[in-house]
């Protein structure tokens, strides 16, 4: 978008809302005066502008968005909601290293616009599972996770889960993997005998953890510095967070190989 679209937009809050709920559909003046809980004076020299920049047409009392308005219009709605993400809490996203998620996932991170943030443990439990975390995990049906550190606790948390009928997959670094082989083989023999569970190795480098259920996604991203935040976890709970987060696993999963044995 020029500067002066760019200004047009987003130097005003109604412009900007109109566009948006234009998205929607066609609307009259009296829904956007509704929506908007404005009246006609504060509301209509925002559609004349909108209008004379060809970004919306009128028929009788309709409005909608023309074909050039329904492409920045749309383009507005990854801006605004990438704006929401980072806004509601900017000092963690400032702190941590959300590059280390592939672009094509990053380029989608207003996905995760309504997320909130785990409560940091107290000091007594800093380097175990989050309360939360285990308690979500233990009700879903459906488990995708992606693991680059390793934690004792994992391999008989998620076998448990599985031997009770979850349809499980886990996908770690090579690193976490020679870890499970070396110390906790039996438990992953078992895991990989089960018909609803999968297990995968991914060569390439991993620096963040996640878990994508059929109820929440939970996220662990790496501070700017590349130590691991072992406090505090990005939480999702509504359809466009899943979705990103069972993304971010079928991508790592088409990188990586299948373990079916040992």
């Amino acid at each position: 978008m020029n500067s002066q679209l760019l200004e047009l937009i987003f130097l005003s809050e109604k412009r900007k809302n109109i566009l948006l709920f234009l998205l929607e559909g066609p609307k009259t003046t009296g829904e956007i005066k509704e929506y908007l809980d404005a009246n006609a004076v504060a509301v209509l020299p925002q559609l004349k502008k909108l209008r004379e920049d060809s970004l919306v047409f009128k028929e009788e009392d309709i409005y909608g968005l023309s074909p050039l308005g329904i492409a920045v219009a749309g383009r507005m709605q990854a801006m605004v909601s990438l704006l929401n993400v980072f806004g509601k809490n900017y000092e963690y996203w400032s702190k941590h290293s959300v590059e280390c998620i592939p672009l094509s996932l990053r380029n989608r991170i207003g996905d995760l616009e309504n997320c909130k943030f785990s409560e940091p443990p107290d000091w007594t439990h800093l380097f175990e599972p989050h309360r939360e975390f285990v308690e979500k995990l233990s009700i879903s049906r459906r488990i995708r996770g992606i693991a680059s550190i390793f934690h004792p606790l994992y391999p008989y948390l998620f076998l448990s889960f599985a031997a009770k009928g979850a349809d499980i997959s886990l996908l770690v670094t090579r690193t976490v993997y020679g870890r499970i082989i070396e110390e906790y083989q039996t438990e992953l023999r078992e895991f990989l005998k089960l018909p609803n569970s999968s297990f995968y190795v991914c060569d390439e480098k991993i620096d963040f953890s996640h878990v994508v259920t059929d109820r929440f996604l939970s996220l662990t991203l790496p501070f700017s510095d590349g130590t691991f935040d072992h406090k505090q976890d990005v939480l999702c709970f509504d359809p466009a967070g899943l979705q990103w987060g069972e993304d971010l696993f079928a991508y790592y999963r088409e990188r990586s190989e299948e373990i079916t044995g040992i």
